[in-house]
């Protein structure tokens, strides 16, 4: 079951993933909602996926199954791969979760709290069987959709951390994944969930170039043009605050901080260890890294997932956990009220609460305790 695999989703990462994976060897079938079958046409007619490397390599994937039908798609695999955007978590889940088999493994990527959201709607559901949750801290791959059925992957994560779902299974998935997908063993999932660097990274520079944004629309670069020394410093403080977090929670695996400044998001994603970096294998390769930086024309608007994705799914769900652990997160919490007032959207109440997580009522004591065991 360990060699065939279920990609759920249909955009970016869930093309570059799927291609990935069957270009290494595996049985992969992939899986778009029903909803969206039209923007899937291509990739399902084909059964088919054209990769992009990041030095330029081109190659074609075969897919064993391409489909809309979950059910087909989920019969005999040993890991399903949900690849979506954190609002459509419930979505996929509540899709997914009368077709699950006993001894499957439900990975996200990344996670946003994905791996105790899924637990706490399976035990509200009473189901009982025996399925593995974990996910990852950011995607293996930075990709992009450039015409339907052909992704490009711009660069690959050196440094992915992952965790299970109950925590005692870490060792398991790690030892099935690490090789295939870089991924490293992190303490449990909320640590994992908290490592993302997108959380920082792309509401504080939407934030601090919302004027640029929305006078340039699509002819804005946030990373050639918004990342500038005094953004960094910002970004900085909210990891630094993420870290302190983990901290709390008993997490040894964190980034560590450098003490230095940075000039570059460029310098940051290399420098900082634990970050998920990129591969750079060759000169050609870092020049092209360089281009797609300078290039990269998003957030076309204080609409983008930048905003409306990493604030309710990934910063709030933080802050609202730093507040139950007394973690004093003074910077993520600025960032939070200005993106609300920006989006006029009461972001505090539509994010992620630990309500839905499940452990809104734990002590710190039996947080850790179910992270480790389950609920």
């Amino acid at each position: 079951m360990k060699n065939k695999i279920a990609v759920m989703g249909g955009g970016n990462g869930a093309h570059a993933m799927a291609a990935d994976l069957a270009i290494k060897g595996f049985e992969v079938n992939m899986c778009e909602a029903p909803e969206f079958r039209e923007r899937f046409k291509t990739t399902s007619e084909r059964g088919e996926i054209d990769l992009i490397d990041p030095i330029g390599q081109e190659r074609t994937a075969k897919l064993h199954k391409a489909t809309i039908d979950v059910e087909e798609a989920l019969k005999g695999v040993g890991y399903v791969m949900v690849v979506i955007p954190a609002f459509g978590h419930k979505r996929f889940f509540d899709l997914i979760m009368p077709h699950l088999e006993d001894g499957q493994h439900v990975v996200a990527w990344p996670g946003n709290y994905a791996s105790l959201l899924f637990a706490n709607m399976l035990r509200q559901e009473k189901m009982k069987r025996n399925i593995i949750l974990a996910e990852a801290s950011t995607l293996p791959y930075a990709a992009r959709l450039i015409a339907p059925s052909r992704v490009r992957i711009l660069s690959y994560a050196l440094s992915n951390s992952l965790a299970a779902f109950p925590g005692k299974d870490t060792g398991k998935v790690i030892h099935d994944l690490k090789d295939v997908l870089r991924v490293a063993p992190s303490e449990n999932v909320l640590g994992v969930a908290i490592a993302n660097i997108n959380y920082a990274l792309h509401p504080v520079g939407s934030i601090l170039n919302v004027g640029h944004i929305e006078t340039l629309k699509s002819d804005y670069r946030l990373y050639r043009d918004g990342m500038t020394a005094s953004v960094l410093r910002v970004i900085k403080a909210v990891y630094e605050e993420a870290v302190k977090l983990q901290q709390a929670l008993g997490v040894t695996s964190y980034a560590k901080i450098p003490d230095k400044a940075f000039e570059s998001i460029e310098e940051l994603m290399q420098e900082c260890e634990g970050i998920p970096g990129i591969a750079l294998s060759s000169p050609e390769a870092k020049e092209f890294i360089r281009k797609a930086f300078a290039s990269a024309t998003e957030p076309s608007s204080m609409q983008s997932r930048y905003v409306t994705e990493d604030v309710p799914y990934g910063l709030v769900p933080t802050a609202l956990l730093a507040n139950k652990l007394g973690v004093h997160t003074p910077i993520i919490n600025s960032i939070i009220e200005l993106s609300s007032v920006v989006n006029q959207t009461n972001y505090w109440k539509k994010g992620r609460s630990l309500e839905e997580l499940g452990i809104a009522t734990l002590s710190k004591e039996e947080l850790k305790n179910v992270l480790q065991e389950g609920f």
